[in-house]
């Protein structure tokens, strides 16, 4: 806080706290000499504040803030401290005194939005001027919710994008960034057609919305995928269309939901990178497993002539009904994907296998019947158990 701004701080706490006004009769002098001073006081300031912006922008920026904490000190004054009035005489003139030099406080702040715009719309909006701009989008954000609420939308995602920006609406301090931010997404949500989960999606990466909740939820999306690819291969084919999909989205707008965290495309990339180069990882290994002479005699990969899905159901059973323990599942389905492979997936995902194993469709679960009923036949027929009492 520099010389100017504690000066007009000392003189308003010295000269225009409550406890200075209440039980004194102020008079049309009293009054004047009040306005003239705060003024006076006020214009010094936006000298200094004005020279600072062309050299200092820094310092001018925290001086902005400062006059605006300046404004909420009399606001609180007018608003919070309202039972100090109640029994003073001079009440009226006072709050008009108040009132006068909110407004005066409101119109420097818009001259130096004018010379210094980008500063001025970072800066938090007076606790004078918030129930307006609030009320505003408040109204909007009713007939977007609306909106939200009347398509098919995955309730998840409808929840963190509401949710978002209804507390970036309702923080204890908002700025124009803030305020422009939701306005903007709000209109983009209300005015697009056909909207549905992906398209969304697509649009609040498109748009900023770089809330931490809604990266888990993307990348929930992307880990649910790859589950339900079996293939190494193709998981890795799946990430890099994923990764060239975010490349050639274009961004509507520079500014972020949260501009201080790194915007949701780039995150995003990054956990598609990662993840690319943890299977690309796996299929080295796998490849050098091969080629080790040592290792392919002792780790035999073999052939089995079942669709993955398939396949993951017939462990599921045998560790359903005993035949396998269940005690450490993970490596179990990591031994499966690693010594076997099918005529459509020469490396299997461990995750997805075990995914597939209880994710199952109906048309899954009665070609394996189909088979352990064909399995259960040729036991009847090659040992003669048809007629073998308890068969």
């Amino acid at each position: 806080m520099n010389e100017g701004s504690v000066s007009i701080f000392n003189w308003v706490e010295d000269n225009i706290h409550p406890k200075k006004l209440t039980n004194s009769v102020l008079t049309e002098a009293d009054i004047k000499s009040l306005k003239e001073d705060f003024t006076a006081e006020v214009k010094s300031f936006r000298k200094t504040v004005f020279q600072q912006l062309i050299f200092f922008k820094k310092e001018a920026a925290n001086n902005m803030k400062q006059l605006v904490t300046i404004s909420d000190s009399i606001h609180h004054y007018l608003s919070r401290l309202a039972p100090a009035w109640n029994q003073d005489i001079s009440a009226p003139q006072i709050k008009s005194v108040y009132i006068d030099m909110l407004n005066s406080l409101e119109t420097q702040l818009e001259d130096m939005a004018r010379l210094a715009p980008k500063i001025y719309r970072k800066i938090p909006v007076t606790r004078y001027s918030l129930p307006q701009l609030i009320m505003g989008l408040k109204e909007q954000y009713k007939v977007f919710s609306g909106r939200l609420n009347n398509i098919a939308v995955d309730e998840n995602l409808k929840a963190i994008l509401q949710k978002g920006i209804f507390q970036l609406l309702n923080k204890k301090e908002i700025n124009l960034l803030n305020a422009d931010y939701c306005r903007h997404l709000m209109n983009v949500i209300i005015s697009a057609d056909n909207l549905d989960t992906q398209s969304i999606r697509v649009l609040l990466i498109l748009n900023g919305f770089n809330l931490p909740e809604f990266y888990y939820y993307c990348i929930i999306e992307y880990r649910d995928a790859l589950n339900n690819i079996p293939g190494l291969h193709e998981q890795l084919g799946m990430l890099m269309a994923e990764q060239d999909k975010l490349k050639n989205l274009p961004r509507v707008i520079k500014t972020n939901m949260l501009p201080g965290v790194v915007p949701i495309g780039e995150q995003l990339q990054g956990f598609l990178s990662e993840k690319k180069h943890h299977i690309s990882e796996m299929l080295n290994l796998r490849r050098v497993i091969l080629q080790d002479d040592m290792l392919a005699k002792s780790m035999t990969r073999l052939k089995i002539n079942m669709p993955v899905a398939q396949f993951g159901l017939f462990i599921r059973v045998q560790i359903e009904k005993g035949l396998l323990l269940k005690e450490n599942i993970g490596e179990l389905f990591n031994f499966f994907a690693a010594h076997f492979y099918t005529s459509q997936t020469m490396f299997i995902s461990p995750e997805s296998l075990r995914k597939k194993s209880t994710d199952v469709e109906f048309s899954t679960a009665q070609k394996l019947k189909a088979n352990l009923i064909a399995m259960l036949n040729w036991l009847n027929e090659n040992y003669n158990l048809s007629n073998y009492k308890g068969s």
